[in-house]
């Protein structure tokens, strides 16, 4: 008897087929950028539950803003929004690229210590804007 192929069965070497990170890249490009004042996406009101409830950016304030900057071309203004937006949008290339090479995909060693790098920037980063050395994000 045979049965439909399901999300569960659509293994190939322990990975599945689908990856968010191709969907995530073309939610860039299809939501417009921010407006000349830089402070919405699609006219929301500000999202951060931090920044709402404490009145202080969190460490990924600017992020997405500055994702769907990158998207559009538009890299120094992503930088401003938030300098590490350029580097996550590469990363994030990169990771739809390799979708497409199984038998090049990087180490996990190498992706922790990638992960955890990322991690110690954006907060060296947050404290560098926390003390007024960055712009905050608008």
């Amino acid at each position: 008897m045979r049965s439909t192929p399901s999300a569960l069965k659509l293994w190939k070497g322990g990975r599945t087929l689908w990856h968010p990170a191709p969907f995530l890249l073309l939610a860039l490009f299809l939501v417009p950028p921010p407006g000349s004042d830089n402070k919405s996406l699609l006219g929301l009101p500000d999202l951060c539950p931090v920044r709402v409830l404490t009145h202080i950016p969190c460490p990924g304030c600017g992020m997405s803003r500055s994702l769907v900057c990158c998207a559009h071309g538009e890299f120094w203004r992503a930088f401003w929004l938030h300098p590490l937006g350029p580097v996550f949008f590469a990363l994030l290339i990169g990771f739809v690229v390799l979708r497409f090479f199984p038998n090049r995909q990087p180490p996990t060693k190498l992706i922790h210590v990638g992960a955890g790098v990322l991690v110690i920037l954006m907060l060296g980063l947050w404290g560098i804007r926390l003390l007024g050395w960055l712009p905050k994000p608008p």
